[in-house]
């Protein structure tokens, strides 16, 4: 992973463009830069469009012949992260475990709903990230938020929790006495819901997020967990 990024880096020349955050960081030196929206982008030979945390088309900057793309929508794209450290005027490119297959490609037998559950689990990954406020969440991912309890067993500083369910068979409720952090195996493998989306906030910022899903890989029920450093992991969970 850590070659690929550096490969892309140097031939897009990304390091220069993050964003308005790190244009507050003093040592601005003025340039003379165009866009060009007729630029086309492909990743992994797939047609790709950069954009920013609210999905708002990003067009290349082109500076003395060069042309550049944010390293935010690049690298994120590709399954790492960039974070900016406003102490140390550092902008952090890292790769993330787990999501460099967060979503099985279609396999043979994979049904239209398959498909669905597995876009609606990348437009997740896309669009959440720590320290989102809930109302930016819920506007991110446009759905309503329930609370959740986790019966005090989630021990990691979260204060609050919250719940989403995708692809939900109408009347189908969890089995009664389960804590809503547990997975759901018996809706999951019998396809009552197909995801289910699990946020722990601290001060009403998201501090971790889980999706539980079956994979249809293995027919396995899996978990994404996003940590509270922002690492993720993909795996099959332990029933």
């Amino acid at each position: 992973m850590k070659k690929k990024y550096m490969t892309l880096l140097g031939a897009c020349g990304l390091a220069a463009v993050l964003g308005a955050t790190s244009y507050a960081a003093g040592g601005i030196e003025k340039i003379e830069a165009y866009l060009n929206p007729d630029i086309k982008f492909t990743l992994n030979n797939e047609a790709w469009t950069a954009k920013n945390g609210e999905g708002k088309a990003l067009a290349p900057v082109i500076i003395d012949g060069t042309s550049y793309v944010p390293a935010k929508a690049v690298v994120e794209a590709m399954g790492g992260q960039v974070q900016w450290n406003n102490d140390t005027k550092t902008i952090a490119i890292t790769s993330v475990p787990g999501k460099e297959t967060p979503v099985p490609t279609p396999q043979s037998g994979e049904t239209d709903r398959d498909k669905q559950i597995a876009q609606k689990i990348a437009e997740i990954k896309e669009k959440l990230k720590p320290g989102l406020t809930r109302e930016e969440v819920a506007a991110r991912l446009q759905v309503k938020l329930e609370d959740a309890t986790d019966n005090g067993d989630v021990e990691n500083g979260s204060d609050s929790f919250s719940k989403v369910y995708y692809f939900k068979e109408a009347g189908y409720e969890r089995p009664e006495g389960t804590p809503d952090h547990v997975i759901d195996y018996e809706g999951l493998n019998n396809k009552k819901i197909g995801a289910s989306l699990f946020i722990g906030w601290k001060k009403d910022k998201l501090h971790f997020y889980s999706i539980s899903y079956v994979n249809p890989a293995d027919k396995k029920v899996h978990l994404f967990v996003v940590g509270l450093d922002g690492t993720s992991e993909d795996s099959p969970a332990a029933n």
